[in-house]
């Protein structure tokens, strides 16, 4: 009888680790489908508005409404880059290094003047990523701006340079 009842035992965590696994493996399917959706938003976004946003990068003169458009579009890119950069530090999960998300924010940071502009006035880095934001935060923007220094030091890339702002 004990013989049965350690069997079951060992059959019902056998089981219950299998069912951690699918469930552990659905959670990551799920989180690479949504970290499609959210680029896919981002590139639809700027693609939509298009004009404005070329202005806003080239850093001229925008109306009231292009500033707004302008505004929405710069904290969606920046927040789904920080999103992106702590995800995949934490997790793995996604499709490219972190580091991406530090190279292609401070390209467009030292490309276009007015994302620099934009990048710099920004007062609201201590509120993006509610957990764990003012560490994080503090750690993104120094390697946002540390590479920004070090793409200043570089010849200009022929090939790079013809990328359009926000493009990753």
């Amino acid at each position: 009888m004990q013989v049965v009842g350690i069997f079951a035992l060992v059959a019902s965590l056998i089981f219950v680790g299998l069912q951690m696994k699918q469930t552990h493996e659905i959670a990551l399917a799920e989180a690479l489908v949504n970290v499609s959706a959210i680029g896919i938003e981002e590139r639809s976004l700027i693609a939509a508005h298009a004009d404005t946003w070329q202005k806003a990068c080239l850093g001229e003169q925008l109306t009231a409404q292009e500033r707004v458009i302008a505004a929405n579009i710069f904290f969606n890119y920046v927040q789904n880059s920080f999103n992106s950069w702590i995800r995949i530090r934490e997790t793995g999960i996604g499709g490219a290094g972190a580091q991406l998300y530090i190279d292609s924010s401070a390209a467009n940071i030292h490309r276009y003047s007015g994302f620099k502009q934009i990048f710099l006035s920004y007062s609201g880095w201590s509120e993006i990523g509610a957990r764990n934001a003012g560490e994080l935060v503090t750690e993104f923007r120094a390697a946002l701006l540390q590479r920004v220094s070090e793409l200043e030091r570089l010849e200009p890339n022929s090939v790079a340079d013809v990328m359009w702002c926000g493009s990753r």
